[in-house]
């Protein structure tokens, strides 16, 4: 008996010994520790100041995602820094100069707006103050509106939902007194040219408008709003989703006063307007409807096609897509809604 308790007590003082060696190699191994073992990049130089900022959750983080130091170290001590914005940080910084302070509170405020690869696209396209303002105002009066990521594509689509808000696009040349892009320019010299041939030299088409910056556009909007409020985006979009400021689109001559008489009528009639139009612009809607698509343009809001477009027939408004986009368009009665269009 005597011996058995003995047994017992020598194991008690085992599993007591153990326990004790257990808790101080544990206590050992806990102040020797490095969070920094499994990082890669963490160097003498760098050490210090990430155990400072990151807790043991934001160094899983950059381990788990392979983030280097250099895509995050310069904002790591701004006011708001978070480890897991840090490449949307990295990219704004790389794409358009700003301060670190400015691009961690910009990219806090907007960040559920894009993405890494978008944040790029759209930086280089829009400013800083554009984008906020965008993001602050147009998005929230008028939703669910969305900026346009990459605005200088050829195939931009624009409509009540989508905006290009202060965009200016390059590559704009002069053609008189407008500014067209450079491919849409040689287009409308070569069916200038097409059309005086046809008709003699005294015959022009009349280009009176081209591509229009945002101030002009909400100027021209708030004019037409005033003659009829509620028809007004069926014949002009507001600044931010007019096509005009692309670049690629054109007003001829007869644009604005068919746009006057759609806008004076009660109910639409485009026969009444195209009879009350004179001969010489009946003439020129004919040979436009037959002979634009030769050369790249394709009538933007043709007749018939309201439902899908959204906008009210214009024969006077015309939109480069280049020649093979504008053949197909003519020969399957499509409009850009309803192709998928590519480059020439």
């Amino acid at each position: 008996m005597q011996n058995k308790k003995t047994n017992i007590e020598a194991r008690v003082i085992l599993i007591l010994i153990c326990l004790g060696v257990f808790c101080g190699c544990f206590w050992v191994m806990n102040q020797t520790y490095d969070p920094l073992a499994r990082y890669p990049y963490a160097t003498d130089e760098n050490r210090d100041i990430l155990l400072q900022y990151l807790d043991s959750e934001d160094i899983d983080y950059i381990i788990s995602n392979q983030i280097r130091p250099e895509e995050f170290i310069e904002f790591i001590d701004e006011e708001g820094f978070n480890i897991r914005y840090c490449r949307l940080y990295y990219t704004a910084a790389k794409t358009q100069a700003q301060s670190n302070a400015y691009i961690v509170n910009f990219v806090n405020r907007f960040r559920q707006h894009f993405s890494a690869n978008t944040l790029k696209t759209l930086l280089e396209h829009y400013s800083y103050v554009d984008l906020t303002t965008f993001y602050e105002n147009e998005a929230i009066r008028q939703q669910p509106l969305k900026l346009v990521a990459d605005p200088s594509q050829m195939f931009v689509i624009l409509n009540a939902d989508t905006s290009v808000y202060k965009y200016a696009p390059l590559n704009l040349v002069q053609t008189g007194s407008l500014s067209l892009h450079e491919n849409v320019a040689q287009a409308w010299e070569r069916m200038e040219n097409a059309y005086q041939s046809m008709l003699g030299s005294d015959a022009s088409l009349g280009l009176i408008k081209g591509y229009t910056p945002y101030d002009q556009v909400f100027t021209e909007y708030t004019t037409l709003s005033q003659t009829n409020p509620e028809r007004v985006d069926q014949v002009y979009l507001p600044a931010g989703q007019n096509e005009f400021q692309l670049g690629f689109t054109i007003g001829l001559q007869g644009y604005q006063e068919w746009i006057n008489g759609l806008l004076a009528q009660e109910t639409v009639d485009y026969a009444a307007l195209k009879e009350g139009l004179e001969e010489s612009l009946k003439v020129k809607i004919s040979w436009l409807e037959e002979n634009a698509y030769r050369y790249g343009f394709v009538i933007r809001y043709p007749q018939d096609k309201e439902s899908v477009t959204g906008h009210l027939y214009n024969p006077f408004l015309l939109r480069y897509v280049g020649t093979e986009n504008a053949r197909a368009m003519q020969e399957n009665n499509k409009v850009m809604e309803e192709m998928k269009l590519s480059e020439e």
